[in-house]
C-alpha cells in the first residue's frame, strides 16, 4: 500500500510528529510505502531515516492562493507517486484532500482497482472553538472515514455533524521497549545535582506555553516544598513562556529547587529522574507525555480535562485534579509523595499502558482501517 500522510504543522517537535515517526517506521517495516506531505522541520532527516518519503506542501495556508497551491501540489503528488490512500492528520488538510481528489474533475484513481483514493483522516485534537463548531460537518463531507485518538475528541465531533458509523477510536500507542521502568540516569543526576536517596523529584515534559499551565505547577510546588524541603521540580522543555516561568521561580524564591533543562530528546533518561510526573495543562486532548511517563513506570498527576481521564485512572495510576486549581494540585502532589503511593501507582501505570496503549495494537488498528478502505 502506498500511503500519503498530510500534516498541517511542520516536521518539528510535537505529538503528531512523534506519531508519524512511529507509523512511518512500523508501516515501512510491514512492507508499505509511506509518504509524508508537510513543511520541513528539525525531524525531516529522522522521518526519512524511518523510511518515509517527504514532499513539501504547506497545509497551514492563509488565503485562497495558498490554498489553491496546496490543492495543486497534493493532486500532483498523488498522481506522480500513484498514492493509494491519503491520511490527513487535521481538518484543514482533509479539506485540501477533498478538493484535490473529489471536487476537481478527472480525479486520480488507484491504478490497480480503478477506484477513488480513500481519504482516511486522523484527528489528534481540535483546540480552536471556531474550527470545532463546524469540524464534524466538514469531516462528514470531506473524509471517507475518521480515526480519533480519544473518545473525548470523537464525542465532541459527533455533536457537530459527524456520523457515528463513519468513525472509530484507535488510541495512539507507546513504545514500551523504549520507555521502561527502572532505567538509571546517573550522569544526569550528577549534572543536575540530584540525589535519589534524598530528593523527591516531580517532573513535567511539555512546551512552555500558556495552555500547559506551568505557572500553576510552580505555584503548587511552592506549597509542596514548604512541607517537603527535599522536593525538587524538573521542567523539561522550551517555549515562549520560558523566561516568564524563570522569573516566577525567582520571585517565589524557588531557585535551586526548580530545575530547567531546556529542550531534550532523550526523554526516557529524563523520566528516569522523576519520582512522579505532573501535567498542569488548561487544555489537553490525549496527552502523549503522560502516557510515556506511565510506560516508564511513573505515577501521573493530570487535570480532569479532555482525554486525561482516559489516560489516568484516578486513584489507581495517579490523581486527577480540577484544571488551574493550585490547591488541589499541591494536595495531589503531597499525597503521592508523603504516603509512598507513587511506587504502587507507577507499577499500575505501566500495566495500564501495556494493556491499553501499546504501540503494536495502535499500528495494527491503523493498518487494518487503511486496508479495509483500500479494499472498498
Amino acid at each position: 500500500m502506498r500511503i500519503l500522510y498530510l500534516m498541517t504543522e511542520p516536521l518539528g517537535i510535537g505529538g503528531v510528529q512523534s506519531d508519524l515517526l512511529t507509523l512511518s517506521e512500523d508501516l515501512t517495516k510491514r512492507g508499505h510505502e509511506v509518504h509524508v506531505a508537510a513543511m520541513s522541520g528539525v525531524l525531516l532527516d529522522e522521518i526519512k531515516a524511518k523510511g518515509a518519503r517527504h514532499v513539501e506542501i504547506d497545509f497551514h495556508f492563509r488565503g485562497i492562493f495558498a490554498f489553491v497551491k496546496a490543492v495543486r501540489l497534493l493532486r500532483r503528488c498523488v498522481r506522480e507517486q500513484e498514492i493509494e490512500l491519503v491520511a490527513p492528520q487535521s481538518v484543514r488538510s482533509t479539506v485540501v484532500a477533498y478538493f484535490a481528489l473529489r471536487l476537481l474533475p478527472f480525479g486520480y484513481r488507484v491504478r490497480a482497482t480503478a477506484r477513488r483514493v480513500p481519504i482516511v483522516t486522523t484527528i489528534h485534537n481540535i483546540h480552536n472553538p471556531i474550527h470545532f463548531r463546524y469540524a464534524g460537518a466538514i469531516l462528514e463531507r470531506c473524509a471517507d472515514y475518521v480515526i480519533f485518538e480519544s473518545h473525548y475528541e470523537r464525542n465532541r465531533l459527533l455533536k457537530s455533524g459527524l456520523d457515528e458509523a463513519k468513525s472509530t477510536v484507535i488510541h495512539s500507542g507507546i513504545d514500551t521497549d523504549r520507555f521502561v521502568p527502572g532505567l538509571r540516569a546517573d550522569s544526569l543526576e550528577k549534572r543536575y545535582g540530584l540525589d535519589k536517596e534524598t530528593h523527591f523529584v516531580f517532573g513535567i515534559v511539555a512546551r512552555l506555553s500558556e495552555e500547559k499551565g506551568h505557572r500553576y505547577l510552580v505555584e503548587a510546588f511552592r506549597r509542596v516544598v514548604g512541607r517537603m524541603p527535599n522536593a525538587r521540580l524538573m521542567i523539561v522543555g522550551d517555549g515562549p513562556l520560558l523566561d516568564e516561568t524563570v522569573r516566577q521561580v525567582e520571585s517565589l524564591a524557588l531557585t535551586g529547587t526548580v530545575i530547567f533543562t531546556g529542550l531534550q530528546r532523550d526523554i526516557p533518561e529524563y523520566l528516569a529522574l522523576f519520582d512522579t510526573f505532573v501535567l498542569s495543562s488548561t487544555r489537553e486532548s490525549f496527552p502523549l507525555a503522560a502516557r510515556e511517563a506511565m510506560a516508564a513506570g511513573k505515577a501521573v498527576i493530570a487535570p480532569r480535562i479532555g482525554g486525561c481521564p482516559e489516560v489516568v485512572d484516578d486513584g489507581v495510576t495517579g490523581y486527577l485534579f480540577e484544571s488551574a486549581n493550585v490547591g488541589q494540585l499541591a494536595d495531589c502532589m503531597l499525597r503521592l509523595a508523603e504516603n509512598g503511593q507513587y511506587l504502587q501507582y507507577g507499577r499500575a501505570a505501566r500495566e495500564r499502558v501495556e494493556r491499553l496503549f501499546s504501540r503494536r495494537s495502535w499500528v495494527d488498528g491503523d493498518e487494518d482501517a487503511y486496508l479495509r478502505w483500500l479494499a472498498k
